[in-house]
């Protein structure tokens, strides 16, 4: 018999068949582990999805009400950001002390006033004060009166002054003014006239004032200048002397006079840019006046007052030398009124005239021309002071010129 062999050793094809079919099996079930644990994921998460960015990065939906609450506390803070922007800080006035005695014999009846709103009757003389809506007040007054055995009426000093700028000149102005003034009167030694020496009286009086009005702009000045302070302020001020009325101003603040059973007198002309005198005074001096967009005439194209108190990088041209005028108290002069141009800026000479005599008290009658102006439009502070000139009228006009 012949005995056949068969060769059981592999063939290479054979052994690379086997090969791949190992790595196909092996793949395959890799594959069914990776389809499981895919399966498991998928049951496990709530949503039945999953989510192709790292935890870390997730970001979780707010819910659409949840969006427009923050959408709206946003608005909210952008507003009050915007607002508080254009919204200066409120600012907490103190009020003033009494002033101190001027002289032997001298006290204040009235401390400047630095309240929004006042209303005060005093003896012979009554003010009423509002602030305007756009800025602190810096309206303020003063009432100086003379002690002296009864004779309280042969000299007084009362005052209205417009600050700007700040407080710190008006402040510095009401409290000072009153007292330089009836210091210097009494050094200028007029205690009394005769035929002969009444004119050299009335000009020896003038001069104290305007030295006085000169002097308190020194003071300022120095003291601005330690302090780092700037600003200004305007002042009418009515001063009685053995029955003589001395008006003097700087400014735009305003006295007018009621005489003859209510005929209104102005005792003062406002210094302002538009006056011709005062505009040449200020190119003489080196300066110019321009006109705003508003119309109105500036020094320097700042200021539009030509004379004031302080002011001290526009002193140069705006001096605080007063123009002085003298009314002799006699039968007919009935009151005076002093007040801010808050007031005189919407309400004409005669109205206000009008307005006193025929309201029910003079106190009232403050109030009501604060009002007044007001209700026409005045966003200025207003102050208005009302003088009672009756009690110092002159018993025998023929004992002066």
């Amino acid at each position: 018999t012949r005995q056949i062999q068969i060769d059981q050793t592999p063939k290479p094809q054979m052994l690379q068949t086997i090969r791949f079919l190992c790595s196909v099996v092996a793949a395959f079930a890799r594959l069914v582990g990776e389809l499981r644990k895919a399966l498991m994921a998928v049951k496990a998460s709530p949503a039945g999805l999953i989510s192709a960015t790292p935890l870390a990065l997730r970001r979780k939906a707010a819910p659409d009400h949840a969006i427009q609450k923050q959408q709206g506390e946003s608005k909210k803070t952008k507003k009050e950001a915007w607002a508080a922007r254009r919204r200066p800080a409120r600012l907490v006035i103190p009020v003033a002390d009494d002033a101190g005695e001027v002289a032997a014999g001298w006290g204040a009846a009235a401390a400047p006033v630095k309240e929004a709103d006042v209303e005060v009757a005093g003896e012979g003389f009554c003010v009423a004060s509002r602030a305007g809506p756009r800025h602190a007040m810096e309206d303020a007054y003063s009432v100086l009166t003379h002690k002296n055995d009864g004779d309280s009426d042969q000299l007084a000093f009362y005052g209205v002054f417009d600050g700007h700028g700040g407080r710190a000149a008006v402040d510095f102005v009401s409290e000072r003014l009153g007292k330089n003034v009836v210091s210097a009167v009494l050094a200028a030694g007029t205690d009394k006239y005769d035929e002969a020496s009444s004119a050299e009286e009335h000009d020896a009086v003038s001069a104290a004032i305007r030295a006085a009005y000169l002097a308190t702009d020194s003071e300022l000045l120095v003291q601005h200048q330690h302090q780092g302070l700037s600003g200004g302020a305007c002042g009418t001020t009515a001063l009685v002397r053995n029955g003589d009325l001395f008006v003097a101003h700087v400014g735009d603040c305003r006295a007018v006079l009621s005489r003859d059973g209510g005929a209104a007198a102005a005792l003062t002309a406002d210094h302002t840019c538009a006056a011709e005198g005062e505009r040449e005074r200020i190119e003489r001096g080196g300066g110019y006046v321009s006109r705003s967009g508003s119309g109105v005439w500036r020094v320097q194209g700042s200021l539009a007052v030509s004379r004031s108190f302080g002011d001290c990088g526009l002193k140069r041209w705006v001096v605080a030398e007063p123009a002085v005028t003298r009314v002799p108290l006699v039968a007919g002069c009935e009151f005076l009124v002093v007040a801010s141009d808050g007031l005189w800026d919407k309400v004409s000479n005669q109205e206000v005239v009008d307005a006193v005599s025929r309201s029910r008290s003079r106190v009232a009658a403050c109030g009501e021309l604060v009002e007044l102006a007001r209700r026409r439009g005045s966003r200025d502070d207003v102050t208005v002071m009302v003088i009672d000139l009756e009690r110092f009228v002159r018993q025998d006009p023929s004992t002066k010129s």
